[in-house]
């Protein structure tokens, strides 16, 4: 007697390896994508850069933002000042904000909040040399960390899914060679 569950067709393991590794490897190369953005997609996101002297003008969103400078030694000796729609804001010293490296590298100089959206009138001013700034969104310390963090996750994925790819690889020929008559390795 033929029972019905031996005449259907199973699904080898090495498939579901080989799905699941794929699955799993995909994840983590988008896990480190998204990372990556998370550091370096600040910088692709700033106003265009101003001298230092003159009033930039630029509409912000409402919430954080910063004032990104030329890098230089002097952080001290540059002053900003501006107004949101007739409004002085004056920019906070943050110890966590970092700066920024591509496409430009800018060093932070502060932040500062809105309430709502408007049009921000800002001006920097020091001793640095064909000074420049820029205002852009915040990068703290802990956006760094959770990148960190969200990067560490993203390479335990990709390392997981690449070993089940490898290890669907090794039963596929295990299977091979036996039946082909050859020991199993």
């Amino acid at each position: 007697m033929v029972r019905m569950h031996e005449s259907k067709a199973k699904t080898p393991p090495s498939r579901a390896l080989t799905v699941g590794g794929l699955i799993l490897s995909a994840l983590g190369v988008i896990a480190l994508l998204g990372g990556a953005f998370m550091v370096l997609g600040a910088g692709f996101q700033l106003a265009p850069s101003v001298p230092f002297g003159e009033t930039m003008t630029v509409e912000v969103s409402r919430g954080d933002h910063a004032v990104y400078v030329t890098p230089n030694d002097q952080w001290g000796d540059i002053s900003c000042t501006g107004d949101l729609d007739g409004e002085e804001i004056g920019l906070r010293p943050e110890m966590t904000q970092q700066g920024l490296l591509l496409p430009e590298r800018w060093d932070a100089q502060g932040s500062f909040a809105t309430a709502a959206s408007g049009v921000l009138q800002i001006t920097c001013d020091g001793p640095v040399p064909d000074g420049r700034f820029t205002v852009g969104p915040v990068v703290s310390f802990f956006s760094i960390v959770g990148a960190v963090v969200f990067g560490a996750l993203a390479i335990v994925l990709l390392a997981v899914g690449l070993a089940l790819l490898v290890l669907a690889r090794w039963r596929v020929r295990a299977v091979a060679q036996s039946s082909a008559g050859f020991p199993a390795v």
